[in-house]
């Protein structure tokens, strides 16, 4: 439901592959979220008229760095359309591109961050149900945890890129991710998500191994 929520922060009235700004059917106060929301779709636009134009599959394809060009060029004129729409310079509308993504993010990356919780407090109490410390003392148990939490973390940063990837593609309506790949949290904080996952595995089994020691101290 929240994905769904966000898929609504993206225009999807005017697409079009030929470089053209559609004018907005209703007047918008030009506040920071919606000049970002504006120069997105901006860029959406430009991105895809150079995949329509001289994308690597078109007839008008020379290289990459005409792509790269006209890509830009196009977005340059719609920004300022943007800008003269809203009465605002071109700086001010360049500069907010790839901005007010908190909610976005979150809305983005909440079901995934559930799911592998979920998945590694179900993972963490079949350690301690295969090596319960009354039977194999406490020291397989937590060697199997640590193994563990370095698989269910190097998974989870590469489930949850492509999680995010997915999720975005979704709510912009393009395939074609191009660079905008590089402004999605899991490329930007790949390194922190790491720890991340480390320790909410860790508090996972930390938890799984207070609940076993009980049952350990009653058999004993």
């Amino acid at each position: 439901m929240l994905l769904l929520c966000s898929a609504g922060c993206v225009r999807r009235d005017g697409r079009n592959s030929d470089c053209k700004w559609p004018p907005e059917t209703a007047v918008h106060a030009a506040t920071p979220r919606h000049l970002s929301a504006d120069a997105e779709y901006a860029e959406d636009l430009a991105i895809r008229y150079a995949d329509a134009h001289h994308g690597l599959r078109t007839r008008n394809y020379l290289s990459g760095e005409l792509y790269a060009a006209e890509r830009n060029r196009c977005m340059a004129e719609l920004f300022g359309q943007v800008a003269k729409e809203h009465n605002v310079s071109l700086a001010d509308v360049s500069s907010e591109l790839g901005r007010n993504r908190a909610l976005i993010d979150l809305a983005e990356n909440l079901p995934f961050a559930l799911l592998y919780c979920f998945a590694a407090a179900a993972v963490c109490r079949m350690i301690w149900r295969r090596y319960p410390p009354h039977a194999h003392g406490w020291i397989p148990g937590v060697i199997m945890s640590l193994f563990l939490s370095l698989v269910f973390a190097t998974g989870g940063v590469m489930l949850g890129e492509e999680w995010c990837w997915l999720a975005e593609t979704e709510r912009i309506g393009n395939g074609h991710m191009s660079y905008r790949v590089a402004r999605l949290p899991w490329a930007l904080h790949r390194p922190e998500l790491f720890a991340a996952a480390l320790i909410v595995f860790w508090v996972a089994t930390a938890e799984a191994a207070r609940q076993a020691r009980p049952r350990a101290m009653n058999v004993a």
